[in-house]
């Protein structure tokens, strides 16, 4: 599993995740949108792990309002620039703070595993359309 990004720096992590996204099957991958929090949008962060094929790739949690409006605009555009692109296949996954952390640590096997095991089908426009407002 290729880890790309730096926490916190939604577009330093965006220019990141679309370069290590070159030769992906766009309308083959899978998209998994990861946040700690369910039911808190307004204050969440996102990492992102894109699956396709043998490309397994996660980001760094960089993407969301948890930080600010750059975190907010770098989801939008993530999720516009992968909609042109032809994927359709969205999913989120909330991972339970306490877990949230070691997820970058772990191998990626078992990173994967608890990925998919958590992840559940969403709209892309929840990302796209609705505001979030940062609580900072």
């Amino acid at each position: 599993m290729e880890l790309v990004g730096l926490r916190g720096a939604p577009q330093e992590t965006l220019s990141d995740l679309k370069e290590a996204l070159k030769g992906v099957d766009f309308p083959e991958a899978a998209v998994f949108y990861i946040t700690d929090w369910q039911d808190q949008r307004a204050q969440a962060r996102f990492a992102v792990f894109v699956r396709q094929g043998q490309h397994r790739i996660l980001s760094l949690d960089a993407f969301g309002p948890r930080f600010g409006p750059q975190g907010d605009a770098a989801l939008k555009e993530l999720t516009i620039w992968l909609l042109e692109r032809g994927v359709t296949d969205f999913k989120e996954a909330v991972i339970a703070p306490s877990e949230y952390g070691a997820l970058f640590e772990l191998e990626d096997a078992e990173a994967e595993k608890l990925i998919r095991a958590a992840a559940n089908p969403t709209d892309p426009m929840l990302y796209i359309k609705r505001e979030f407002t940062s609580r900072m």
